[in-house]
């Protein structure tokens, strides 16, 4: 039987479907220049199980045998019902043919396994032709990168020369490579390396909050290997833009997005008050089963009211939840009602703070702890020995409690104040900025009148 599968010519020798028999197919490189047949002695009865596999190359002109390999584990290339499908050739099949050293002649990679932690992710043994004898060397360097890649097949860059390969552990960390063969050996040309940096554990000499990725880049540049890190964040999310009423009569727009640790927002009275936004601030960690409390700032930095809104799981998908006043001696509690609103948001408010916004006055008034607290900040012209932003700044609470320090900042809207200079119960603490706020957090949320941690609202 012959046939076509993503334009590769096939033959195979069908039978029916008792397993013991042996199986052959026959395919040609996408070039024509070579045929390989395939066989396997003992094929599974379960065709998604790997099995022994002899191949033949041969001319595909004068059918002249170039050379024989195996394979211990191969994937037989058909479906349940016994028909042939697509994993026969290409870069995630049993046979790969292309040019991995790109002198102009077709190298070969060959399914041996899968790979240890991915069953579903194929490994290969990679060859690469000998021009001399028109057969195929094992490459251990390039089987070995094969093995690395979380798809299980590096990929291949003819216009740039250059081999491309990916790497992905857990959710967490991931590393983008480039490669050059310079005879049989690989030489790095760039790396990226992406990692998530956990939220600091208690009892730890630093403070990180949610939302931050380390990267790191290396490049080989007149012989040299230079490699350079930075810290990126918070990551965000799409904002959600929602509108609706609040105790069923009040016309209100909202909006709110989730920058790592922080959530930030805006609620407008379309037709109350002077229709001026009032600022929203919420934590990430605060949400339960997707309930979200966004709490709401007045100039002076009070927080005046809490909204605890959840999205429904049946149409037409509405928020509903609660607005529960925050002022002391004010116990309303108003139902929210919003849905989702198609309207363009000013990306202004959603971008990074401005480099020449984040100096000033911050100011926090009578939070749940009933503590008011002042921060002056000013980013310092002069970088560090690293090449660090340095931040001095000033946090003064309403009991006289000062701290005063110079420090660096880890990346342009992160400032982390680890011991010693953190000394003390409450232990080392950051301060993150973001729109019109700035944000102090510790390890552990301290539950002493004299801690530091809270929400500023900017002043000037």
């Amino acid at each position: 039987m012959r046939s076509l599968v993503g334009g590769v010519l096939l033959s195979t020798t069908l039978v029916a479907p008792a397993t013991a028999e042996p199986r052959v197919f026959s395919v040609n490189d996408r070039s024509d220049q070579y045929r390989v047949e395939v066989r396997f002695p003992e094929p599974p009865e379960d065709p998604h199980q790997l099995a022994q596999a002899f191949f033949t190359v041969r001319d595909s002109k004068t059918d002249e045998v170039l050379q024989q390999l195996q394979t211990p584990a191969g994937n037989v290339p058909v479906d349940r019902h016994g028909k042939v499908d697509s994993w026969l050739l290409g870069p995630q099949s049993l046979l790969y043919f292309d040019d991995f050293n790109f002198d102009g002649h077709q190298d070969l990679a060959i399914r041996n396994g899968s790979h240890p932690d991915a069953i579903y992710t194929p490994a290969f043994d990679v060859y690469l032709q000998d021009p001399q004898k028109t057969q195929w060397v094992l490459n251990p360097a390039l089987t070995n990168l094969a093995k690395e890649d979380s798809k299980g097949m590096f990929s291949v860059s003819p216009l740039d020369g250059v081999l491309l390969s990916q790497t992905d552990r857990d959710c967490c960390w991931s590393r983008a490579t480039h490669w050059k063969m310079r005879g049989d050996e690989l030489v790095l040309l760039y790396s990226s390396t992406e990692e998530k940096i956990q939220p600091t554990e208690p009892g730890e000499n630093t403070s990180m909050p949610s939302g931050y990725t380390r990267r790191t880049t290396g490049e080989l540049k007149d012989g040299q290997w230079r490699e350079q890190a930075c810290l990126e964040g918070p990551e965000k999310e799409d904002p959600v833009i929602l509108a609706g009423t609040l105790d069923g009569k009040s016309p209100v727009e909202l909006w709110y997005q989730v920058q790592g640790a922080v959530i930030i927002g805006e609620v407008r009275f379309t037709e109350a008050g002077d229709g001026e936004p009032i600022k929203l601030l919420g934590f990430g960690d605060d949400a339960d089963d997707d309930l979200i409390s966004l709490h709401e700032y007045a100039d002076d930095g009070g927080q005046t009211g809490t909204w605890r809104i959840s999205r429904e799981n049946v149409e037409p998908y509405l928020f509903t939840g609660t607005w529960i006043s925050d002022v002391n001696g004010d116990h309303r509690q108003l139902a929210v009602r919003l849905h989702d609103e198609e309207r363009e948001l000013d990306v202004a408010k959603i971008d990074d703070v401005d480099a020449d916004q984040r100096s000033g006055h911050y100011r926090m008034r009578q939070d749940a702890l009933e503590r008011d607290a002042d921060l002056d900040l000013q980013i310092l012209p002069d970088r560090d020995a690293n090449g660090k932003e340095v931040a001095e700044f000033t946090v003064t609470l309403k009991d006289g409690v000062t701290k005063h320090h110079i420090v660096p900042m880890e990346t342009d809207n992160l400032i982390i104040v680890r011991e010693p200079q953190a000394a003390g119960r409450n232990g080392p603490y950051h301060i993150q900025l973001v729109k019109g706020f700035a944000v102090i957090g510790y390890n552990a949320e301290p539950e002493s009148p004299d801690g530091l941690a809270g929400v500023y609202l900017k002043q000037r």
